[in-house]
């Protein structure tokens, strides 16, 4: 019967089968011929009474029949999955293992570093309070030294005025020694 209008019973029967076939994996094709064979129609019909007027009034049903066989293909696979998941599993731990240490390797050189800077402040510090002592100490070597070369002349100024002789080694910084007696200051 060429042109015969399509029931609520048929439409009902062809969508089902459809959504179904495509929910188990199967074709859209293989659904068309089913239910021509139950309704007596062609394939050809059923497919283009499916794509005309059935796929559009429901979009939704026919994306949720394709993500019900998204995932059915993807628990087939899960089984071969599991064991490459738990390799995942002991990679991500090893590598959380890896990064606990790596973060108390981080943590134990933090310390040490704290310590080495602490250690360096001291040591600047001390360096300081040496440099201040060797400046000081400088100071005083000089004053010292002031000193001596003015006792110098003023024995030297005494021996010259005196008549008394005078027979003291003094020795100046450069270790050369003078001497002063009556000899030298007669000749003089």
């Amino acid at each position: 019967m060429k042109g015969r209008r399509w029931t609520e019973q048929e439409d009902r029967l062809l969508r089902e089968k459809v959504l179904e076939s495509i929910s188990n994996g199967g074709t859209q094709l293989e659904a068309f011929e089913e239910v021509g064979r139950k309704l007596g129609r062609t394939s050809g019909a059923c497919g283009f009474r499916w794509n005309a007027v059935l796929r559009r009034q429901d979009p939704l049903a026919y994306t949720e029949a394709k993500k019900k066989r998204v995932y059915r293909q993807i628990h087939k696979k899960k089984g071969s999955q599991i064991g490459s998941f738990t390799q995942i599993i002991d990679s991500l731990k090893q590598a959380e293992k890896s990064w606990n240490e790596l973060q108390e390797e981080i943590r134990r050189l933090s310390e040490q570093l704290a310590e080495k800077n602490r250690r360096y402040q001291l040591l600047v510090q001390e360096h300081q309070k040496l440099k201040e002592e060797k400046s000081s100490y400088e100071w005083y070597q000089r004053e010292v030294k002031e000193r001596y070369q003015d006792l110098l002349q003023i024995l030297k100024r005494v021996r010259e005025e005196s008549s008394v002789p005078l027979s003291t080694e003094i020795k100046d910084e450069n270790a050369a020694e003078i001497r002063a007696d009556t000899e030298s200051s007669t000749s003089s």
